[in-house]
């Protein structure tokens, strides 16, 4: 069985929104986060990190109003990231496929949901994906984090759709058959099938 034919006969298909579904622009988030930290010196693990909820974490050692400040930035950041990606190859086309297949289609984001919901929209993918799980404040569960996939799952057939470890890994935390999704270069593109589904793997074992 391909991967097309796995999703269009399963009920609930999860998108990862970074990677299925958008290319996000390389952006230093955490850096970004870092520049409005007045102090002079910063712990070495919070200078040093990737991760810009360490550095909001951090910044609330600070003071509230200046993790509030941060985490205002953080947002304002993510709209930056999602008004500059572009849609996956052959995505309008492989959602059409799937939705008139008859499979329930929800995204899957550590991003907040209104950058995300602004990326559909923008993109015209929301007459397709109705159903978001991403992060809806400060103290929201974040990548890799299996209650984002669990919340968006029912009593369904489902396969989750990611590009990342974390994604994987979260999705079968969660219990759901996994796709790994890799952008194809363009030596690999086949007129003869849509890319997005082309660039799905064989799915993984189902771990219960």
């Amino acid at each position: 069985m391909t991967a097309e034919e796995q999703l269009t006969e399963c009920d609930h298909v999860l998108l990862a929104f970074d990677g299925p579904v958008a290319e996000l622009p390389s952006v230093a988030v955490a850096d970004r986060l870092r520049t409005l930290l007045a102090e002079a010196e910063l712990p070495r693990r919070v200078a040093r990190t990737g991760d810009p909820f360490a550095v909001i974490a951090y910044a609330a050692t600070v003071g509230p109003a200046t993790e509030r400040a941060l985490y205002a930035h953080l947002r304002r950041v993510e709209f930056e990231l999602t008004g500059g990606a572009r849609v996956a190859d052959g995505l309008h086309a492989a959602l059409a496929t799937l939705a008139a297949a008859g499979a329930r289609l929800t995204v899957v984001s550590g991003l907040h949901v209104d950058a995300v919901r602004s990326f559909l929209v923008m993109h015209g993918l929301d007459q397709h994906i109705r159903h978001l799980a991403a992060r809806t404040g400060p103290g929201a569960e974040l990548p890799p984090a299996p209650d984002l996939v669990a919340a968006a799952v029912r009593d369904e057939e489902c396969v989750f759709v990611g590009s990342t470890g974390p994604d994987l890994a979260a999705a079968r935390a969660a219990g759901v058959t996994a796709l790994r999704y890799r952008r194809l270069v363009a030596e690999e593109l086949d007129e003869q099938r849509n890319p997005w589904f082309a660039a799905l793997s064989s799915p993984s074992r189902r771990l219960m």
